[in-house]
């Protein structure tokens, strides 16, 4: 360890000395001119070019064969992931949404946090770390400017990379019925551009494919003889889609439930996930958690499992697509039923509720001052104006509280003020009591002959008589 921090020091000096310094291996953050998002097995880019390019989205994925000890790649060329963003009613799309493709159009005021990014490996060309990056971008979707964030989490070890995509709006308008496609143009997994696309849900944690043209699926799984890749998310709404390559627009394009549940043999096309993120209010925001994993088909149904219990450990439902908030409120829609929120409502008797549920379970609030529950499924709680609603898995607890609850509280405060009072008021009598009556035996023998306690009589005379008789005035 000292030597490493010796090491690094001197490179330190050494980059400093030549106008180069470079990031410390272990530390936080990207100072470097290249920024490579990585780990042992998904790496974003040819691994000497920024992960993140300028419309804040992911450049090629890769991922690492352990049979051919090699890189390949997910996408044919070198194409990055595409997005797209459909909005409104009304269109002759499917949909109903007027659909954009962000790589059509510039975006602006560009940031690139990577203050949670942790640098594995580091010389003064390029830095190569995981953990988390967040990539913010406005861009102006039909004439309505709105700030798309992507937040990328990659673990060490993961063989998925989570992202929380989560649009703010920043039009004096609702957006309305917002939609987002994402996926590829082209599928390339390996070394072959002719991959088997199979349209499913995770139950229990296993890809199991739909039977049925008009049966919905959250999950598409793209396979060859050897390797595959999974889009998921748990969210209402979502679905999945694939149609003929080269052009993203043929996956937006499609209906996904008039496909069949698979392609009918390995074909050369293209695919995409459309997360519902629904109707967003001025200065409002909505989210949507989703999933990109890779791997080799012997080892996918892991790497599926992985991700499912991933999307468990951050679940949340979402409102409905067609659902508006309440102005000003933000909703975080993340994948499955269990749910934690923390909502501040104004209500005419001035309720402050915060929720906290873990398991596929939903939380009741109670008359109870503070309760430790699990409840069953229910919708997410009904938010009204300047009210918040985010997603954090954590331990079940509630806290509830209304004037009702407050005067009760206050009630039983007194209750116990009281008992505690009258005891100690009974204690000092009792002190008072006993001294009077010792004053009374050593002073008035011939009237009491022993006190034990304040409790004992003598000749038929109780103590408090001798108190109310002889006690000297």
């Amino acid at each position: 360890m000292l030597v490493t921090r010796i090491l690094s020091g001197l490179l330190w000096l050494l980059g400093a000395s030549t106008g180069a310094a470079q990031d410390i291996v272990g530390s936080t953050g990207c100072t470097a001119p290249v920024c490579v998002f990585s780990n042992p097995n998904l790496r974003f880019g040819t691994g000497t070019e920024t992960s993140v390019n300028e419309w804040g989205l992911f450049v090629q994925p890769w991922y690492f064969s352990r049979t051919a000890n090699t890189w390949y790649k997910l996408t044919f060329s070198n194409y990055p992931l595409d997005t797209a963003i459909g909005t409104g009613y009304g269109s002759s799309h499917w949909s109903g949404t007027t659909i954009v493709n962000l790589y059509g159009i510039t975006p602006t005021n560009a940031i690139t946090d990577y203050t949670d990014f942790i640098v594995d490996s580091s010389d003064t060309s390029k830095s190569v770390g995981h953990g988390k990056i967040i990539a913010t971008r406005t861009f102006v979707i039909s004439g309505q400017p709105v700030i798309l964030q992507n937040t990328f989490s990659l673990g060490w070890n993961d063989s998925f990379v989570k992202i929380v995509s989560r649009v703010i709006n920043n039009d004096t308008n609702p957006v309305l019925n917002m939609l987002i496609w994402t996926g590829t143009r082209d599928d390339y997994v390996g070394m072959t551009d002719v991959n088997t696309k199979t349209r499913g849900n995770l139950d229990t944690g296993s890809f199991v494919a739909v039977t049925e043209n008009n049966q919905s699926s959250r999950a598409i799984m793209i396979t060859n003889t050897n390797e595959g890749v999974l889009f998921y998310s748990e969210t209402v709404g979502v679905m999945t889609a694939y149609a003929l390559c080269c052009s993203f627009s043929n996956a937006y394009n499609t209906y996904p439930l008039s496909l069949a549940p698979m392609t009918p043999s390995p074909t050369d096309g293209s695919y995409a996930a459309i997360l519902p993120i629904g109707n967003v209010t001025t200065g409002g925001s909505g989210s949507i958690t989703w999933f990109y994993a890779a791997g080799a088909v012997t080892s996918l149904s892991a790497v599926a499992q992985s991700v499912a219990a991933a999307q468990v450990a951050d679940a949340t439902p979402v409102p409905s697509a067609d659902s508006v908030p309440s102005m000003g409120a933000t909703y975080s829609a993340t994948a499955t039923a269990s749910y934690s929120a923390i909502a501040t409502v104004t209500a005419t008797r001035s309720a402050v509720r915060t929720y906290s549920a873990i398991s596929s379970r939903s939380v009741t609030p109670s008359s109870a001052v503070t309760r430790t529950t699990i409840a069953t499924p229910s919708p997410a709680p009904t938010l009204t104006s300047s009210s918040t609603h985010t997603a954090t898995p954590s331990v079940a607890i509630v806290v509830y509280a209304t004037p009702a609850t407050i005067d009760a509280v206050s009630m039983s405060n007194a209750i116990v003020i009281s008992v505690v009072s009258v005891s100690v008021m009974f204690v000092l009598a009792s002190i008072v009591a006993c001294c009077t009556c010792w004053y009374i035996i050593t002073k008035r023998k011939d009237y009491c002959k022993e006190c034990k306690h304040c409790t004992q009589k003598d000749g038929g005379v109780t103590i408090r008589e001798h108190l109310r008789k002889f006690a000297p005035a």
